[in-house]
């Protein structure tokens, strides 16, 4: 079986390193100008490298929030951390050394100031939290030891210096001979996001996708906080993979970091055209599987349903139809969507989601002629309720599939609702992976 070829879209990349709480996160939202890295006082908020955008009249380059590196931390998942940031900072075109301007250096501080230097990267020695000028230049020798260069003194938090900051960047990154205007990306891009339960697979679905360990991948539940996005070519189809943090029940929603992160998801799937529904396929369809796939089909969005770590599924292949029948029980009102059957490990599935992923972006933007919607409505076999007349039907939007039918009264029952979708399925468009909504108006 081919392989779709992968093509990671190749802006200027700039990534941001530094010790933990010098204000990386606080940064990086400010210069993207949205609220997308996670911040809060606890040390290793932010685990995986977080992306977006930088836009600055007609230029553009791509920023990189990554773990704070610091000292007498030994767990797997800071050990895993640390390991992409330095790897990223030889991938990097510019690296921002972000140094804290009002507490001063640490060893910690030293130690990232080698690493840089062992990579041999361009970088930007920034110093943030400078609100207080007499405290900033009591701690300028220390920052000129680092032998880096002249620090360039900013405020996240009140925003000072950023707009020269852009500039100083794009004057480096231009210098270079890099390309910063738009690209081709930005357009017909099919926005991708992965949801699930935590510890379902989401990251190294992610991971097999892009072709890289961007996202964080242990055996610990919870493992992703951050939103990590990748913009990949495949066959020459522009795609944004997401992949999100594992949705928990409410009432086991403890911190305000993992709120946050909820909170993030939720938006996340608001702005995708595709959602991907990850399932660990050792446990089945669960409850919360339930709600998620709910969010999904509220909100409009196409969806897809994986059922992953397929390789630990005994007897897996004559167990398909088995999964199958559990989507049309507890997934009911999404069971138009695809399934796909995936394992990262042995890298099956790969292909079929990719198809699977086009044919619903595909359906999420079809339309079928008026004719057509109103010749299945005369044929239906179901009648209208008592005292409920359809005179015409006809389709109004796309994003999702929405249909409106002139009726005699808006009152239609749900049951009469799912029969109009039904006809239309099974008689004029399938509609794979999209919902269809349907709009009541009266008429005489």
């Amino acid at each position: 079986m081919q392989t779709p070829s992968v093509k990671k879209n190749k802006i200027p990349t700039v990534i941001l390193v530094g010790k933990s709480n010098v204000g990386k996160s606080t940064l990086f939202n400010k210069l993207v100008g949205k609220r997308k890295s996670i911040v809060a006082d606890e040390n290793g908020t932010t685990r995986d490298a977080v992306v977006d955008r930088v836009v600055w009249y007609d230029k553009t380059f791509q920023l990189v929030d990554t773990c704070g590196i610091f000292e007498g931390k030994n767990d797997e998942i800071y050990e895993k951390s640390k390991e992409i940031t330095i790897k990223s900072l030889s991938e990097a075109d510019l690296v921002i050394f972000v140094v804290d301007g009002r507490k001063g250096l640490s060893s910690e501080d030293y130690t990232i100031a080698d690493l840089i230097r062992k990579s041999g990267a361009e970088v930007i020695l920034a110093a943030n939290k400078v609100e207080n000028e007499k405290i900033y230049q009591k701690n300028l020798p220390d920052f000129f030891s680092l032998g880096l260069g002249e620090p360039f003194p900013v405020s996240a938090e009140q925003s000072r210096n950023l707009d020269e900051l852009i500039e100083t960047i794009i004057n480096k990154l231009t210098s270079k001979g890099l390309e910063l205007t738009a690209s081709e990306y930005d357009e017909n891009i099919i926005r991708v996001t992965l949801v699930g339960k935590p510890n379902a697979g989401k990251s190294s679905l992610f991971n097999m996708i892009v072709k890289e360990e961007r996202a964080l991948v242990t055996p610990i539940a919870g493992t992703t906080r951050d939103i990590i996005d990748e913009i990949v070519q495949i066959n020459n189809k522009n795609y944004l993979f997401v992949d999100t943090a594992g949705l928990r029940k409410k009432s086991r929603i403890e911190d305000f970091i993992e709120r946050v992160s909820t909170m993030r998801t939720i938006d996340s799937i608001e702005r995708s055209d595709v959602v991907v529904l990850v399932i660990d396929a050792t446990e089945g369809i669960t409850r919360q599987d339930q709600r998620i796939a709910g969010l999904a089909e509220k909100n409009g969005k196409a969806t897809v349903i994986v059922f992953n770590k397929w390789d630990l599924v005994k007897h897996a292949d004559k167990r398909v139809k088995e999964y199958l029948d559990q989507v049309n029980e507890k997934l009911y009102f999404i069971d138009y969507s695809p399934v796909v059957f995936t394992s990262t490990v042995s890298k099956v599935g790969y292909k079929e989601l990719i198809n699977a992923i086009n044919k619903s972006y595909e359906s999420l933007h079809k339309r079928v002629p008026t004719s057509a919607i109103n010749s299945a409505i005369q044929r239906m076999i179901i009648k209208p309720p008592h005292g409920l007349k359809l005179y015409y039907g006809l389709q109004v939007d796309i994003r999702p599939p929405t249909f409106l039918f002139f009726v005699n009264k808006t009152e239609v029952p749900e049951s009469f609702q799912n029969a109009i979708r039904r006809t239309i399925r099974e008689n004029i468009e399938p509609f794979v992976g999209a919902p269809i909504f349907l709009k009541f108006k009266e008429r005489e």
